[in-house]
């Protein structure tokens, strides 16, 4: 049997229940001769155990926790006590000790919380923090920080979550102090070493993470929110999912990386907002967007979570595509085809339409037959009456797109190139006429022939 005694934070912090047991045990095992603990202990016995030489042994912190089990495992039926620093089930090895007694001390979190903790506070050892997946904006106690180069381990993963400026209670040995977070590592440690920190309000914040979108957009939602938020539908808001997708596409194409953060954001915003209207109308939580996310990735890649092999780019689209199409149960082209979304922009559904009917065979033999095609269309839309002259030119801009699609051009972002390229040209014309004093409409053709190719030289 497997008794946890925890010894506190400082010499005098243990319980009577915990002295009884460390008498009347069969064999004590102490984590630490270097800790109060041991100091403790001696007062009580003087035939107590240490695991300081599997300290040393140990590569890790995982193999420590395992050496040390085995170890309090090693004495059979006999009844062992193991001693460890603060309030014993948060000791890390004790997290993996199995159907142990926990007689609980005084915890290290004491020293840097008065009171008890808030129901939300997440308390870590220096190496869980360091080695958490992430880190959260919220009440956090971190114990057992043993050196200046934890402690700087410890500030980066706080710095993902708090500002640098953000108030830390710490505590080394028996004295605790506020400092801001960007000085911690320039204080003195031992083993007990503790800090808590919490977030600033919101409105103070300079470092906030998706949770805090999501915090802010409820504020905005609610009754003393914003009327104008508050007042949004799924529907209202569809055009500004789009105008948002665009001004990201072009900080992209420009590779302008102030504005791609600022427009992810911004895009961000408008799924946090429809997350937000469909929780308030009762439609669905977040988690369920979430789910179909990872359930779709972790589904259309069998190439990486599955059996499935895919030795390039073309062949793990290919898997990606063949995944799809069992997802939507669709069997056939015209399935496939009717599955494009009528809300993309022309260009860009016209192109996806023949993408997929070209995988069912709906193909030109080669590009000759292409560039016939726009030809044809061409003359078709020139020689049309006023009735069908839409109808001709829709089908050379079909036409267009196949070719450019044949050559593995993008349609949709060659004419936003173009058209972007044209803007250019207008605005410096522009900008020389203004220069020159010269007016557009009073100019011959051949000026203007002029201007127009010192616009393209100065802009491209």
């Amino acid at each position: 049997m497997i008794t946890v005694v925890g010894m506190g934070r400082k010499q005098g912090d243990l319980t009577m229940d915990g002295k009884s047991a460390i008498e009347q045990a069969d064999v004590v095992v102490v984590k630490s001769e270097r800790t109060h603990a041991a100091a403790t202990v001696l007062n009580i016995r003087t035939d107590a155990i240490y695991c300081d030489d599997l300290y040393e042994q140990a590569s890790d912190f995982d193999s420590l926790n395992k050496s040390i089990i085995d170890r309090l495992h090693s004495f059979g039926n006999k009844k062992v006590v193991f001693c460890v620093v603060g309030e014993g089930a948060d000791d890390t090895t004790v997290q993996q000790l199995k159907g142990a007694k926990i007689i609980a001390g005084v915890g290290l979190h004491s020293s840097v919380v008065s009171g008890g903790l808030l129901p939300s506070t997440v308390v870590y050892t220096a190496q869980d923090i360091i080695d958490v997946a992430r880190v959260l904006p919220m009440p956090t106690v971190v114990k057992c920080i043993d050196d200046k180069f934890i402690a700087s381990e410890v500030q980066l993963r706080l710095l993902s979550a708090f500002d640098p400026t953000t108030e830390v209670v710490f505590c080394c040995k028996n004295t605790a102090k506020i400092i801001p977070l960007s000085e911690l590592p320039k204080q003195r440690f031992d083993y007990q070493s503790t800090l808590y920190i919490k977030p600033q309000p919101l409105t103070e914040r300079k470092v906030f993470d998706y949770y805090d979108c999501i915090d802010i957009m409820t504020v905005l939602r609610s009754e003393n929110g914003c009327p104008w938020d508050r007042a949004q539908t799924h529907k209202s808001i569809i055009k500004n999912v789009i105008e948002e997708a665009y001004e990201l596409a072009d900080a992209l194409e420009k590779e302008d990386v102030d504005h791609v953060v600022e427009e992810l954001g911004d895009l961000l915003m408008q799924v946090i907002f429809h997350l937000e209207i469909a929780r308030d109308n009762g439609e669905f939580e977040s988690d369920a967007v979430y789910t179909a996310l990872c359930r779709k990735l972790i589904d259309r890649h069998p190439h990486v979570f599955g059996e499935v092999v895919a030795r390039n780019a073309d062949e793990s689209l290919s898997v990606w595509d063949s995944q799809k199409l069992k997802e939507h149960k669709i069997k056939g082209t015209a399935e496939n085809v009717l599955d494009v979304p009528r809300g993309m922009s022309a260009l860009m559904r016209s192109q996806k339409v023949q993408s997929r009917a070209s995988k069912g065979g709906y193909e030109f033999s080669n590009l000759d037959e292409v560039v016939g095609k726009v030809k044809e269309e061409l003359d078709e839309m020139l020689n049309a009456s006023d009735d069908n002259r839409q109808m001709e030119g829709g089908d050379l801009l079909f036409a267009c797109i196949n070719l450019l699609r044949l050559l593995n051009v993008d349609a949709e972002t060659a004419l936003l190139k173009s058209t972007e390229k044209f803007v250019n040209r207008v605005v410096e014309c522009e900008r020389i006429l203004a220069t020159t004093g010269e007016k557009l409409k009073d100019l011959p053709i051949e000026r203007f022939d002029e201007i127009w190719s010192e616009a393209k030289k100065n802009v491209g």
